[in-house]
């Protein structure tokens, strides 16, 4: 197998777990909890490896000027 990437797509179930991560920690830790509930999808695409938390990290991907 590859690597895990993004997007991530998670169930309903595990909304409010997510509303509580914080700073750069991620949904790492919840994949890994949740075992064989994840279902990985093979991808062929080097954009999977970009991870993106922030406006700032957003900004310096895109370009984009941010919002208010």
């Amino acid at each position: 197998l590859g690597h895990r990437g993004n997007p991530v797509l998670l169930s309903r179930g595990l909304f409010a777990a997510v509303a509580r991560l914080s700073g750069d920690e991620g949904a790492r830790r919840l994949l890994e909890e949740a075992g064989d509930a994840v279902e990985e999808v093979p991808l062929d695409d080097p954009a999977i490896a970009i991870d993106v938390d922030t406006p700032e990290a957003l900004k310096a991907l895109t370009g984009a000027p941010l919002r208010s």
